[in-house]
């Protein structure tokens, strides 16, 4: 996956007033303070900081974003979102991704506590004619006050930034802010992934119901000391190379995430799990299913699933439930 042209243009334009020695430095930096700080955002003190984040966190955002939004969007593909709320926006990744799942948006509001991620934000998305208009608010997430509803809400790697007691009202407030769906995306760390099945736990008792990852509302069954994430993988730009001091023109982002809907959505009939594991006529597959964890062997007999599971990957959902040739057994069992 790579960034939309119109975006990395934008971002190499920002930077390219920055030395690759400075960029690299900045970044080094930024993630030491970020480490230090669990995320809070004071992490992040310089307008060069700002930049050396957009450099090497931007496209990792994105391309998680838009991978989860692009699985949901699979769930129901005749919904056509026209307005979104992108919650802890940082330079707005969120909003690229959103609008490059449904061209049908148009109303964007964004809110990030950063003045100097704001303008960042602004001037790239001046570069797109649909983004350059959208609303952005200055509010700490905490203090901020929702007013009116939209049909999409993201909030991508803002809510472990919260103390928990924080994060349970602010996943209630932007619950409530979605008239159609709700995105929740974190690192794909067993901390990331905790944080995603707490807010999900949250989120199904106001009555939320689950659309992706999970093919079930029920709770979730991944064993304690176990995540559920996912991998998506980015090309870096010349510069998130130089801000990262390396030369391997890729990375896979790993990430956890969580959609709830008020819109009808079909959810996948099972999760891959793992990357399957193909063998001499049969594929393994790891997957979570109504009935919880599942290992599944599916037979070259069976042409219809088998070429399912060919065309399968860690991530993606199953259309169909197992047909009778397939063996199926459950995780521990």
């Amino acid at each position: 996956m790579d960034l939309p042209l119109t975006l990395r243009t934008a971002l190499d334009l920002a930077l390219e007033h920055v030395k690759p020695s400075e960029l690299a430095r900045a970044t080094r930096e930024v993630s030491d303070r970020y480490r230090q700080t669990d995320g809070q955002p004071y992490y992040l003190r310089t307008a060069r900081d700002v930049l050396a984040y957009a450099a090497f966190r931007l496209p990792a955002t994105y391309a998680a974003t838009s991978a989860a939004l692009h699985e949901i969007k699979g769930t129901m593909p005749d919904w056509r979102p026209n307005s979104l709320l992108d919650a802890g926006a940082g330079p707005g990744s969120a909003s690229w991704a959103a609008v490059d799942t449904w061209p049908s948006i148009i109303d964007f509001e964004l809110v990030e506590t950063d003045g100097r991620m704001i303008s960042l934000g602004r001037a790239l998305m001046a570069a797109d004619r649909n983004l350059s208009a959208a609303r952005w608010t200055q509010s700490d997430l905490n203090h901020w006050s929702p007013d009116g509803h939209c049909d999409l809400v993201v909030m991508s790697y803002a809510l472990g930034e919260l103390d928990e007691p924080q994060r349970s009202d602010l996943v209630r407030r932007v619950w409530e802010q979605s008239s159609g769906v709700l995105v929740l995306i974190e690192p794909g760390t067993p901390a990331g992934f905790e944080v995603i099945r707490h807010a999900r736990a949250d989120l199904i008792a106001l009555g939320a119901q689950v659309v992706a990852p999970c093919p079930h509302s029920s709770a979730c069954p991944m064993a304690a000391g176990d995540w559920c994430h996912f991998s998506q993988r980015l090309a870096r730009s010349r510069a998130h190379r130089d801000a990262k001091r390396v030369s391997i023109g890729y990375e896979d982002e790993k990430y956890s995430y969580v959609a709830v809907a008020r819109v009808p959505a079909t959810p996948a009939s099972a999760r891959v799990l793992r990357h399957p594991q193909i063998r001499p006529g049969h594929i393994r597959l790891e997957l979570c299913t109504n009935d919880g964890l599942q290992h599944r062997i599916v037979s070259k007999r069976d042409t219809l699933s088998f070429r399912e599971a060919r065309h399968a990957s860690w991530g993606s959902g199953l259309p169909s439930h197992p047909r009778r040739e397939d063996r199926t057994q459950h995780a521990g069992k």
